[in-house]
C-alpha cells in the first residue's frame, strides 16, 4: 500500500515537472512585490525589460499580505492606477499565475498609493520559440577552381550558430528532478530500508 502511494506521488511528480517546461519568474527578483526595499523604489518596468516571457511560464509574486496586493487589470486601468474593476485580485502573499495564452498582462498593487508609488508591472507572454532540429548544416564547396583557406574563412559579422549544436539540457533537467524527487520520496517514507537485525 506504500508502495503503490509512493509510486503514484512519483508519477504525479514527474508529470508536473513534463508540463511546466516554461520560466519561473519572481516578480522583483528577491526583493519581491513592494514599494520600496532597502529605501529605494523598485523599477518594474526595468525588471520586466530584462526578462522573456512566453506561454507556459509562470510569474510568481511574493509580498507581505498585510501591506500588498495583486490586482490584474485592463492597460486603461494600468496606465491610471484604477483597480475598481479587476480582471483578477490576488492577496495571498504569494500569489503564482500560469501565463496560459499571448497577449499582455496588467498588474497593479490596489492599496491606496502604491501604484502611484511605482507598483505595477506589465509584460507581454509570446508563443515560445519552437526548438531546433539537430540535424547538422550542409556546407557546399565550389565544384571547380582553386580555392584558398581565406576564402572558406567566415569573418567575424557571418559566422552563425549551427541548428541544434548546443546540447538539450531539458530533459536531463527532468530527469534529475525526477530522481531527485524518487529519491526524497523513497527518504522519506522508507520505502527500500532495512532493519538491521
Amino acid at each position: 500500500m506504500a508502495f503503490t502511494r509512493s509510486a503514484v506521488f512519483c508519477i504525479f511528480t514527474m508529470s508536473l515537472w513534463g508540463v511546466s517546461k516554461g520560466t519561473i519568474h519572481w516578480v522583483g527578483g528577491f526583493l519581491g512585490w513592494t514599494t520600496i526595499a532597502a529605501g529605494l523604489p523598485i523599477d518594474y518596468k526595468l525588471w520586466a525589460s530584462t526578462r522573456n516571457f512566453h506561454v507556459g511560464d509562470v510569474v510568481i509574486f511574493k509580498y507581505n499580505k498585510n501591506f500588498n496586493n495583486v490586482v490584474r487589470v485592463t492597460h486603461q486601468n494600468f496606465k491610471s492606477c484604477n483597480a475598481t474593476s479587476p480582471i483578477v485580485f490576488y492577496s495571498s502573499g504569494s500569489d503564482t499565475i500560469n501565463l496560459t495564452k499571448p497577449g499582455h498582462y496588467y498588474f497593479i498593487c490596489s492599496l491606496p498609493g502604491r501604484c502611484l508609488a511605482g507598483q505595477k508591472v506589465t509584460f507581454e507572454a509570446t508563443l515560445p520559440q519552437p526548438h531546433l532540429s539537430s540535424s547538422a548544416s550542409v556546407v557546399q564547396l565550389p565544384k571547380s577552381g582553386p580555392v584558398s583557406d581565406e576564402a572558406l574563412a567566415p569573418g567575424p559579422d557571418t559566422v552563425e550558430p549551427i541548428p541544434g549544436s548546443a546540447p538539450n539540457t531539458e530533459s536531463f533537467n527532468f530527469w534529475l528532478l525526477s530522481l531527485a524527487a524518487v529519491a526524497l520520496r523513497v527518504g522519506v517514507t522508507g520505502i527500500g530500508t532495512h532493519d538491521m537485525v
